[in-house]
């Protein structure tokens, strides 16, 4: 921006003080503070369209009508079935509804600057049981005495859209222009395959960092992820009446008894973490998802399956840990006398532990949190995972930050508090303004890590 042009490209990444940001910046920062109500509005209106997986087309068709009355041209981008089938990095499932797509808005800049993308997510999770919800889950309700609005997708991620949708708003009217590019992506499928990201980074819409509105509170942002990895486990017993059941050998106790003990030695793991997974009870998690047997009537089950997620911290991998599992599981049957052994089918999802970021990114979320009254903006480690790794595999810095104070992602009751919307909008204005008036350093430092 005019005025910034304090171009320092050290580590540090530093942010100009207040005193030298461009009085245009200032009127922005203002104009985002009138406006509350209009970012109340749009949340609220963004809540009540429910965008599950397969059916976003409203949410987009909305967004790219809300970008379109700005005057600017957003790029959508398809959620291809075919190239996502033959990609080694999609996760399943492959959709086959048409027509579906992500959003990608780009203020191009003058040139010479770092460019900056600015990602956020289309789909929520499922609602659940809405008699668990103490206002409609599509309501958008919102409660007057504690300005917190109410709904799925609230904080998890209705409400970084809404922020990157006003950010859009009040660059176009105010004819803001930076240095270097300013990319939006708002994605598809982040709850469940990210895939989303992964489209648009294939696209093209790429750039030198990038900030995911999503995860976390003003205070808190995520660099790196604990590895993640779905996958079924199945076991066959032996046949027998129920009259005489001990003759046989029963698949559904079997297996019941074996996730168990797999969950009992994953969680023991937890003994013997190390630094930063320390600051988690728990960073490796085993969770039995779902459990299949059945028999006919009078008839022991001889076939049982079990769908089972785990997280692990580095330094394991994906493939120590399918060794361990297939280890443990072998001595259990062994010392239990199952007739078979358990099998694995690690066809679900996984992703590797990664660290994704720069000093330079780092360093901007902590000096823009200070100067907006966050004094210890605290960076570390997730035990979730996130399209980080999509932007690691690229050489992208990525950090989790925003969009702000919600709580009860994927339960019920979720809520986000208002206050947070124009807040948060304005350390992202800060953000922009530093990374992308600064002129690009051939040795900027990145820490990429996939393990």
């Amino acid at each position: 921006m005019r005025g910034g042009d304090d171009r320092s490209t050290g580590a540090g990444g530093r942010v100009p003080d207040a005193s030298v940001i461009d009085a245009a910046i200032l009127d922005a920062r203002a104009t985002i503070d009138a406006r509350r109500q209009d970012w109340t509005d749009l949340l609220q209106e963004l809540i009540r369209i429910p965008s599950r997986f397969g059916a976003e087309h409203a949410i987009v068709r909305r967004v790219c009508e809300y970008v379109t009355a700005l005057g600017l041209v957003p790029d959508l981008v398809p959620m291809d079935e075919e190239l996502l089938r033959g990609h080694a990095h999609a996760a399943k499932p492959i959709s086959s509804v048409a027509d579906r797509n992500n959003v990608v808005v780009r203020v191009r800049g003058r040139g010479g600057g770092r460019s900056l993308i600015l990602n956020c997510h289309l789909d929520i999770q499922p609602e659940g049981d809405s008699t668990q919800w103490t206002h409609p889950p599509f309501s958008g309700h919102i409660d007057r005495k504690t300005n917190v609005i109410f709904g799925r997708g609230a904080m998890d991620d209705k409400a970084g859209v809404a922020i990157c949708l006003g950010l859009i708003r009040v660059i176009a009217e105010k004819g803001l222009q930076f240095d270097g590019d300013l990319i939006f992506q708002f994605v598809l499928e982040d709850e469940i395959t990210g895939n989303g990201s992964l489209a648009c980074l294939e696209a093209g819409h790429v750039a030198d960092a990038a900030i995911i509105l999503d995860g976390t509170r003003p205070d808190r942002a995520i660099d790196q992820h604990a590895g993640n990895m779905e996958f079924q486990i199945r076991l066959k017993g032996r046949a027998a009446s129920v009259s005489v059941s001990h003759l046989g050998a029963n698949a559904a106790e079997m297996l019941s008894r074996t996730v168990l003990h797999l969950r009992e030695v994953i969680h023991r793991l937890n003994e013997s973490r190390e630094p930063p997974w320390t600051e988690f009870p728990s960073p490796y998690q085993f969770v039995i998802h779902g459990m299949q047997a059945d028999a006919p009537r009078f008839s022991v089950p001889v076939d049982a399956s079990a769908r089972c997620f785990v997280t692990f911290a580095p330094p394991t991998t994906i493939a120590q840990m399918r060794s361990f599992l297939e280890d443990e599981s072998r001595r259990h049957a062994q010392a239990s006398q199952y007739p078979h052994l358990p099998t694995f089918d690690w066809d679900g999802f996984a992703t590797e532990a990664v660290a994704c970021a720069s000093e330079d990114l780092r360093a901007l979320v902590r000096a823009t949190a200070k100067r907006n009254g966050i004094p210890d903006a605290r960076i570390g480690p997730s035990t979730g995972t996130s399209d980080m790794r999509h932007f690691a595999m690229r050489g992208i810095p990525c950090l989790l930050f925003g969009p702000g104070r919600g709580f009860n992602p994927h339960r019920p009751d979720e809520h986000f508090l208002l206050d947070d919307l124009s807040f948060m909008m304005k350390v992202y204005l800060d953000m922009i303004v530093a990374w992308c008036s600064q002129r690009k350093s051939p040795n900027e430092g990145l820490e990429i890590v996939q393990r």
